[in-house]
């Protein structure tokens, strides 16, 4: 077993289970309930020196110095970032920064994993199934090609809305209906899943919808609802799904790509 010191970090359940994992290989595992860097963590920090740390999958704020007490040959694993957490990973070695979320593999499993997980919240939402119901799909990047399949596959109606001409051809070459995103490509009655992150959703779009139209926003910070008002407004964000749903099996593929990684670290 291993010396290592791990310290994990995230509200997310998959974080829970993936410290649980992680200590049957390492002999000390360290897991924080929190999205945050707060005076807890920055003690671990100081008095453990842990040699592994795994960040949330959002971008935590980081205090100046944050990591300076670590040994140079600390690796920190890293969901998304931000302006205050890339100046303190400067101080670290660059080949020792390992964004995990832009691990090729783990993108279609976990795009796998949220398509499933969208499922379970219609169903759970909805009390409906999806057979012979319409659905558009926004965007037809991995979690939208992974969703289309398994809503065609389970009988509905699939129309892929994308803003690029190169996504449109592409989701026809795969054989869906797919147009552009604007509002008179939508005709009929249907749910809208939206995978863009990006706030294209404005007032002057929402008033041309259905006014029945429901909306499950599936898409990464900051999503795509950018409205003045939303009283009436039939929206469900619906972030992390595969830890809501799935935390074993979300935590068993972060934890294959991470120890993945830490073992690339120790044959260099």
């Amino acid at each position: 077993m291993s010396k290592e010191t791990w310290l994990i970090l995230g509200k997310d359940l998959r974080f829970k289970e993936l410290a649980l994992r992680l200590s049957l290989d390492f002999e000390n595992v360290i897991y924080k309930y929190t999205d945050n860097w707060n005076e807890e963590v920055q003690q671990i920090i100081v008095t453990e020196k842990p040699q592994r740390i795994v960040l949330p999958i959002h971008a935590v704020d980081l205090p100046k110095s944050a990591f300076e007490s670590l040994s140079d040959d600390t690796a920190i694993f890293v969901g998304k970032s931000n302006q205050s957490l890339q100046q303190e990973l400067r101080s670290l070695k660059e080949d020792h920064v390992i964004y995990y979320l832009q691990d090729e593999s783990y993108i279609w499993l976990n795009a796998r994993l949220t398509s499933e997980g969208m499922l379970c919240a219609f169903y759970e939402l909805e009390s409906a199934s999806v057979y012979g119901k319409s659905f558009y799909i926004t965007g037809f990047g991995r979690v939208a090609k992974m969703l289309a399949y398994m809503l065609h596959k389970l009988g509905a109606n699939v129309h892929i809305l994308a803003r690029s001409n190169s996504q449109i051809q592409e989701a026809i070459a795969y054989g869906y209906v797919a147009s552009q995103l604007i509002p008179k490509n939508i005709k009929e009655s249907y749910y809208l899943i939206n995978t863009i992150p990006n706030k294209w959703l404005t007032d002057e779009f929402y008033q041309l919808l259905d006014q029945e139209t429901k909306i499950f926003d599936v898409a990464s910070a900051p999503g795509c609802l950018n409205v003045k008002s939303n009283e009436q407004l039939s929206y469900y964000l619906l972030p992390g799904l595969p830890g809501k749903y799935f935390p074993q099996d979300a935590a068993d593929l972060l934890a294959q790509i991470i120890i993945r990684k830490n073992n690339e670290l120790g044959e260099e």
